[in-house]
Parts: structure tokens; sequence; C-alpha cells
């Protein structure tokens, strides 16, 4: 039976709607991927170019298991320039430094046990790249406490007998050598200057203290920018000798905190070539 002409106009038009329908599916189709994926067809999507460097995750990162040695260079890599002129105020060993090519620096070590007092340095004003300070950070109460890593902060600067007490006690007494230390090494440091700070935070007299903070605050009203800050944790679980109940988290990182000098013009940092 043969279909009327108004069934096959019928037929005809769903078949052309089809037809049409498919088409337009195609052009916007089309236009997306031109644009680079879809995007609704509303607007172009610019594909992103990268003219320069290449794909890689060989990073310096703000937090590691690494220890002080290996994280230290990578510190002076982003922040000091070669052949720039580097005073470590707190010297100590040289921990710092064992994986650091020596010449690349010039580097000026001093200690206290040296006799030099990092709270009175023999630099001139503005003579220094870069100071770098890494002082006792933590009061020592008594016994043993603290004892491995730094010498007990009484026997350098409160109860020795060679007059480099400080004027406060306990934790006030970490933040009074800080502010003094950091004080010395704005005067001796040049306009935009880096200073490489070592600390960790305490719990003193059951109270939270939050030296970084504490430290940032002090040296920012000084004058220095804060630029950085990188989280040294430690690979292997701190313990202590006795405990009745535990109040607060035990430390297990530290910091290094990294400000410059501002020179009073632009307060973005800029980095060395």
């Amino acid at each position: 039976m043969r279909k009327s002409p108004v069934a096959k106009t019928a037929t005809s038009q769903k078949r052309s709607k089809k037809n049409a329908r498919v088409k337009e599916q195609k052009q916007l189709y089309l236009i997306r991927q031109s644009t680079n994926g879809p995007n609704n067809g509303a607007y172009p999507k610019r594909k992103r170019v990268v003219r320069n460097g290449q794909p890689t995750n060989e990073l310096v990162f703000s937090a590691s298991t690494e220890g002080n040695d290996d994280v230290f260079p990578k510190i002076l890599q982003l922040y000091v320039r070669p052949g720039s002129v580097v005073a470590d105020i707190t010297y100590g060993k040289g921990v710092f430094w064992r994986n650091v090519r020596p010449g690349v620096y010039k580097l000026r070590a001093t200690d206290i046990q040296g006799g030099m007092d990092c709270r009175r340095l023999p630099y001139k004003d503005g003579e220094l790249d870069c100071v770098v300070f890494d002082p006792p950070y933590m009061h020592t109460p008594g016994g043993t406490t603290h004892t491995t890593s730094h010498a007990a902060f009484e026997e350098h600067y409160r109860n020795n007998r060679s007059g480099n007490q400080t004027a406060s006690k306990y934790h006030e007494a970490v933040l009074d050598l800080y502010r003094e230390g950091g004080r010395e090494a704005y005067r001796t440091l040049k306009n935009r200057g880096v200073f490489i700070v070592k600390c960790q935070d305490e719990v003193c007299a059951n109270r939270q203290r939050f030296t970084h903070v504490e430290i940032m605050d002090m040296y920012e009203e000084a004058g220095f920018i804060a630029e950085d800050l990188f989280v040294i944790v430690r690979s292997n679980r701190p313990g202590v000798s006795r405990m009745v109940r535990q109040v607060h988290a035990r430390k297990n990182h530290s910091y290094f905190l990294v400000f410059w000098k501002q020179d009073g013009g632009n307060d973005r940092w800029e980095p060395p070539k």
C-alpha cells in the first residue's frame, strides 16, 4: 500500500529535522575542539603556553624530613647569590655547611665558644649580604634536657662567668637573644640582605609558646620582611625519660625562617641573579 502524499511530506520533514540536529551537533563539536575543549561554545578557551623551562618535580619544598645540612644548601640556592659575604654568627660545628661546596660563598664563621657574641658583631653597618642565626632556642630547666643538639642555654647566656647573661629568664631569655641578635643582623646587613634564622617552638611553664610566630612579629617590627618558611621534621620518634600525663603535642619539627632587610622601596623579593 502506497503512502499518501501527506504521510510522505511528514516523514520527509522528520528526516530533515534529524539531519539538521546532527549537523548542528557536529558544528558544536568542531567549535569546542577548535577552542581547546568543551566550553559550552560560549567563549574561546586559550591554551596556556610556557615559552621557557621544562616540566619537573625536582623542586625545593617547604617541608622536609631531610636534615639541616641537606635543607640549608637549598635555602642558599634560592635566596643567596654565589660569591656573597655570609656571616654565620652561631657557627658551632658548622653542621649547616657540610653539604655546601667550599668557595661558593665568602663565609665568616663565628660563635660564642670562640669569643664572638652574636649580639655584638665586629662588622660595619651594611657590610654583609647574608646572616645565618641559630642560637639555642630552648632554655634548659635542669638535668640534660635539650643538651644533645645545643649546649645548655644557661651555660652560655645566663649563668656562665663570661658576662654574656641575658636580662630575662626561661622563654623570655630565648626571645631576648633572638631580639638582640636580630638587631645586630639588621645593622650589619646590606639593604635587601638575607637573614636566615633557625628556631623551634616550645612549651614553657605549661604554656604553649609558638616561637616562630613571636620571632616573625618581632623581626617585622624591626624592619625585616618575612619571605619564606621551611619546616624540618625529625625522622626519628622523640621521647621523654618520664611521662605522667601528656598535655601538649610533642614537638618533632623545627623551622628555618627567611627574612630580608627592606630598603624603603619595593617590598617584593627579587631572586638573586
